[in-house]
């Protein structure tokens, strides 16, 4: 097993090496990439894990996790067919009984543009990736509802790309069916989570990522180095977004229950990384208190001029923001947010409300411009957190 795994989950993450024991845990999807760290992730806990995987690539996990000293079955499934999973649940309740955490991971990804989708293909990865999700929900809730406990954490991804409409479509179906489920199944004590792991670094991803990049204006090897996060210089790792979903698991179920969450957001709860708000503040010099000589200053003559300078620089951010690809977008807004000191939508609004009072404009946009001037300062860093292309990153540092 993977060291790394271990000292995540164990050092840093303080889950404990027995937490899991006596426990039954069904992976799907898990013969590599994120599927294979949970499964592993659960049986570094004690979980008895079973690799429900189309692939006999789970029998290698299985075996892998056994060597090392785990509990692990692999059931060749389909979960995209209905007899398929009722075999597994046939094999796993006759041969570990009841399962305790269910993982929906099992994932089919094209990356096909609409008008050239063949039918069948979409029909194919709807019915991996929602039907699939569907399929084993219904078969493994009845135990859980009769024990008035369990989980059921479903992978999500809320990122629009082009080229991924049928994947796309899948999981924000898998995201109504979560929230969906998560009311009906609530009361009894079960927990359903939408979990959307983040841009993690998979077999998956670098699969389409030849043919996915270009419609993103970027190379493969800039997307490849994508970050959305500032605690990441590129792609999640595998081992966090596997360790992420054993602590969602284990520690924060019952506050997501019905609540989409991504990796990021369970390794800050888990106080592994840093809330990005606070990362991204570091670099910043704030201004910790206004200074109370602004209201006595002198007002320039150019303090409208300079309003309305200002608010041609950040008009022109946001129409560069709208350019940026749909996925990266709200990184963006939330890098400016940090760093300025307000949304573009608030900076905007200040400097339109306060045009028609110098003093008032004086004393608003005083102790805010630094933040402002920080934040430009710092676009070739801001930049560089979304993508390693050195042409890009020089024609940044030029124009800021």
């Amino acid at each position: 097993m993977s060291t790394v795994l271990e000292d995540l989950l164990f050092n840093s993450l303080k889950l404990q090496p027995a937490e899991c024991s006596g426990k039954v845990v069904v992976v799907t999807g898990a013969g590599r990439g994120i599927g294979e760290l949970v499964a592993r992730a659960f049986a570094w806990l004690g979980a008895e894990v079973v690799i429900a995987e189309l692939s006999t690539q789970g029998q290698r996990v299985a075996d892998t996790i056994c060597q090392a000293g785990g509990k692990a079955l692999f059931v060749q499934t389909d979960v995209s067919d209905s007899a398929s999973v009722n075999r597994l649940a046939q094999t796993v309740h006759h041969a570990l009984g009841p399962v305790s955490i269910l993982v929906n991971n099992a994932i089919r990804i094209a990356d096909v543009l609409v008008v050239d989708m063949d039918e069948a293909l979409w029909d194919s990865i709807l019915a991996v990736n929602l039907r699939g999700t569907f399929l084993t929900s219904k078969t493994f809730l009845p135990d859980m509802l009769m024990r008035r406990d369990g989980a059921i954490m479903n992978m999500v991804s809320t990122e629009a790309m082009p080229g991924l409409s049928a994947y796309i479509a899948s999981k924000q179906g898998i995201l109504g069916l979560s929230q969906s489920m998560a009311l009906e199944v609530g009361p009894a004590g079960v927990k359903v989570i939408p979990f959307a792991p983040g841009m993690v670094d998979t077999p998956g991803i670098r699969g389409v990522s030849g043919s996915l990049a270009p419609r993103l204006g970027m190379t493969q090897d800039a997307f490849l180095n994508l970050s959305l996060y500032p605690g990441y210089e590129g792609l999640m790792p595998p081992e966090h977004a596997g360790a992420a979903t054993a602590y969602l698991a284990l520690r924060l179920a019952s506050q997501f229950h019905g609540q989409a969450v991504t990796g990021y957001e369970v390794l800050e709860r888990a106080g592994y990384l840093k809330p990005a708000a606070e990362m991204v503040a570091q670099i910043v010099d704030p201004l910790e208190e206004e200074s109370p000589k602004v209201a006595n200053r002198p007002i320039a003559a150019d303090v409208v001029r300079q309003a309305i300078a200002v608010g041609n620089i950040v008009a022109e951010t946001a129409r560069e923001f709208d350019k940026l690809p749909a996925f990266v977008r709200p990184l963006a807004w939330a890098g400016f947010k940090s760093k300025a000191g307000a949304s573009l939508n608030d900076w905007q609004k200040i400097l339109v409300t306060n045009q028609q009072d110098t003093a008032q404009l004086a004393q608003t946009l005083g102790p805010r411009l630094e933040k402002l001037v920080v934040y430009y300062q710092g676009v070739p860093a801001e930049t560089a957190r979304f993508t390693r292309d050195k042409v890009m990153l020089d024609e940044v540092s030029r124009l800021s």
